[in-house]
């Protein structure tokens, strides 16, 4: 961005913006994690980096934090404008409903991104603690014993 610019603004941003931006941040720190965990193979980093990137595991961790009421009225609204937007895509692996739930995350994690990075933490956190050790996760994949990701649905 150059300094002429003005800095994003969430409320002039589509939900599929917000999303765009949100699975990029996600993304990004779950590569963080899994090199920090000392996972250095390309291939091993993008096998595991799928147990915790994809629809399934999106959208549960969504419904956890609208079942817990972890979500402002403001929170939420943008949780919607990301579910329904629409797009003329979706996930190869999931349905049409998981898929826009995993979008409103995606959505909600590009505004906090935007707007409260210490929001942002601690919701990346929560992801991180909810999707268990990925260190476990990743000796069961790689071994073979697991075929599903943190969500127990086939990938």
């Amino acid at each position: 961005m150059t300094p002429s610019r003005s800095p994003l603004k969430p409320t002039e941003l589509s939900g599929s913006n917000l999303a765009f931006l949100g699975d990029a941040v996600l993304s990004l720190h779950v590569r963080t994690w899994l090199l920090e965990e000392g996972h250095t193979r390309a291939g091993e980093l993008q096998r595991l980096s799928i147990g915790y990137v994809n629809a399934y595991a999106q959208a549960r961790f969504m419904h956890t934090l609208l079942e817990e009421g972890l979500l402002t009225p403001e929170e939420l609204d943008i949780y919607k404008r990301g579910r329904n937007s629409h797009t003329r895509s979706h996930a190869r692996n999931a349905d049409i409903v998981t898929y826009r739930v995993a979008t409103g995350l995606e959505a909600l994690l590009g505004y906090w991104h935007l707007t409260d990075p210490a929001r942002l933490t601690e919701i990346l956190e929560k992801i991180k603690s909810n999707s268990g050790s990925s260190r476990t996760h990743c000796q069961k994949a790689l071994s073979g014993k697991a075929a599903s990701g943190p969500t127990g649905r086939e990938e």
